[in-house]
């Protein structure tokens, strides 16, 4: 078991290579956008154009592993405590988030194939699955901070938000294809929607006490 006050060192490493990971997964969604040297002009610039979709792609994911980063940050903020299950599935979630630069190349080289958006989806779903992993984890183990119960509430709802989301776009993509990113992006107006209606319903469950 690590505390965070009396071992600080050693939760301040869990964090530094969960930053690390999720630094470079995100560093590698850039990498995989290349255009090939020695083009003669017209194929350059039909080559940059080219390229749109795929940079498109990659600021979509680039947004996915941010949010996902974000939530990890949210998570061991409220943490007092980091017992070995919790490493255990922080790894596994790690795994996942370092795996997420393969969907996105495969989606970045094969738009029109609806298997693309499938494994993307998955992956990103397996994220958001382990995410809540973690956090109902942290919840049954009495591993967090005080006065921290319904931040924690919100965050296990959004994550549940992401997953049946990511998971309904897996058999439309068959019949969306490459519309099927519309479906992520419906995430933001929801989360919106989401984080006013539980911040609402606390809010008025403590003006009630």
């Amino acid at each position: 078991m690590i505390d965070r006050d009396e071992n600080p060192l050693e939760f301040g490493r869990v964090l530094s290579l969960s930053d690390a990971v999720f630094g470079l997964a995100m560093t590698l969604l850039v990498v995989s956008i290349a255009i090939p040297p020695g083009l003669s002009s017209p194929v350059f610039t039909q080559a940059v154009v080219d390229l749109l979709p795929r940079v498109a792609i990659m600021a979509l994911s680039f947004a996915v592993a941010a949010s996902a980063w974000l939530e990890h940050r949210r998570l061991f903020g409220r943490l007092q405590r980091i017992d070995s299950s919790l490493q255990r599935r922080n790894f596994l979630l790690l795994g996942l988030v370092a795996l997420i630069p393969l969907p996105h190349q495969i989606l970045g080289s094969y738009p029109q194939e609806p298997l693309s958006y499938v494994l993307y989806a998955t992956v990103l779903a397996a994220v958001n699955a382990v995410m809540v992993w973690l956090a109902v984890h942290a919840r049954r183990r009495n591993l967090l901070r005080r006065r921290e119960a319904d931040a924690h509430r919100l965050e296990i709802a959004r994550g549940v938000l992401d997953i049946v989301v990511f998971g309904l776009s897996i058999p439309l993509a068959f019949l969306l294809v490459g519309w099927t990113p519309l479906v992520w992006v419906a995430l933001l107006p929801l989360e919106v929607l989401l984080r006013r209606r539980m911040r609402r319903r606390y809010a008025t469950r403590g003006d009630s006490r």
